[in-house]
This record gives C-alpha cells, sequence and structure tokens, in this order.
C-alpha cells in the first residue's frame, strides 16, 4: 500500500495550500513584480490568511526561494544533465544540453526573470540565485569534461574554458535575452545559439542540428 495513504489529512492540506500559495506568488511576481506584490495580494488570491504565507511559506522571501529551488531541481534540469552525459557523440551531448535549455526556459523563464531582476537589490535573492549559478556550473563542468574526454573540443579548449563558453551564449538566462533582443521565438533562438556556441567549442561543429 503506497504510504501516502496513511499521511495525516493536515500534512495533505499543508501541501495543498503552500502549492496554492507558491502558484499565486508566481503569477504575482510575473504580472507585477517581486517588489510591487504585497503579501495579502498572495493570501487573497489563494485564500489563505497573510499569516499561513508568513508561517508555511517564509513570506515573500521564502516563497521566491521556493520557486528558484524548483527551477535548479526540476525534472528538466535532470533529464538534460543525465541526456548530455550518455551522449556518445558530441552532437548528441550538445543537442542534449541544448534542448535542455530550452526546455528549462520554457517552463520557467518567468521564475528567473523575477530572480534576475530582484537580485541586485535584495541580498537573500542574490544569494537564491548564486545558488542556482553554482549548480548550473556544477553540471555544466561535468558535461564539458565528458566532451573534452571524447576529444571533442577544440584544439586550446579545455572543459573549464568549454563552461565558461557555454555560459556566456546560454547561461540561466541566455535564451530570454536572445528573445527579448532578437523577437525570435525560443526554438528559433535556441538554433541560433546552439550554432554559435558549437562553432566555438567543437572541432566539428558542422555536425550538429537542434532537435525538432
Amino acid at each position: 500500500m503506497d504510504s501516502t495513504d496513511h499521511r495525516p489529512r493536515r500534512e495533505e492540506y499543508a501541501d495543498q495550500t503552500k502549492a496554492a500559495v507558491l502558484a499565486a506568488a508566481r503569477q504575482l511576481f510575473s504580472d507585477n513584480g517581486y517588489f510591487q506584490t504585497k503579501v495579502e495580494q498572495i493570501a487573497k488570491m489563494s485564500r489563505v490568511s497573510p499569516a499561513t504565507v508568513y508561517a508555511q511559506c517564509g513570506g515573500k522571501q521564502g516563497l521566491l526561494r521556493s520557486l528558484m529551488d524548483g527551477f535548479t531541481q526540476s525534472t528538466e534540469v535532470d533529464e538534460s544533465f543525465e541526456g548530455s552525459l550518455v551522449g556518445a557523440e558530441p552532437a548528441v551531448v550538445m543537442v542534449a544540453l541544448t534542448t535542455g535549455y530550452l526546455e528549462i526556459t520554457k517552463e520557467w523563464g518567468d521564475v528567473i526573470t523575477v530572480v534576475l531582476d530582484v537580485a541586485p537589490h535584495d541580498p537573500e535573492s542574490g544569494a537564491v540565485l548564486a545558488t542556482a549559478q553554482e549548480r548550473h556550473d556544477h553540471n555544466l563542468m561535468a558535461i564539458c569534461r565528458h566532451l573534452e574526454q571524447m576529444n571533442a573540443l577544440r584544439d586550446g579548449i579545455d572543459a573549464s574554458t568549454a563552461t565558461r563558453i557555454i555560459t556566456y551564449f546560454y547561461g540561466i538566462d541566455g535564451l530570454l535575452r536572445a528573445h527579448k533582443v532578437l523577437g525570435w521565438p525560443l526554438e528559433r533562438c535556441n538554433e541560433w545559439l546552439l550554432a554559435r556556441t558549437a562553432a566555438e567549442v567543437l572541432t566539428a561543429p558542422e555536425t550538429l542540428a537542434p532537435a525538432s
């Protein structure tokens, strides 16, 4: 029997309440901005008291941290990392990696935008962003070492340099920046970034094609 069948009803209610508060905060942060959003608005949208928002979710900062944790620990992140590491060909590795960036941006772009807007003005949010960047850099370095072991990197490019180059083009918000500046759909932005990243990093970039 599923162990969740034995959970107290109050625990299930607490989880449902937190999910509702997170969803309300995500929408309001995205629509109105983090600093313009009040706890009272989040409480009203999620049909709880302001005290509940503080007690169960840690207020606005706790909610923003939870949303960013949801992004950095999402299935899209895990699948991109795992798919890149099991690739037996450089093209497979790069396409898996950049497709991961695309799927993550589609799912979590609003959260990433909020955190990037808030971080320069709020130390707590800055710490959240720094943690996300550390996780990103750690995973990306492992992927670039995989490419290095395959002898897929250009002369003069090691795993560390490849990590920095890919971060320059993609990073946490590269697709969002490309979309904003170029005005293209995210899929076209990914094709453009993939071609340029591969040309700087790989010995045979012409073998690459983004996933359809």
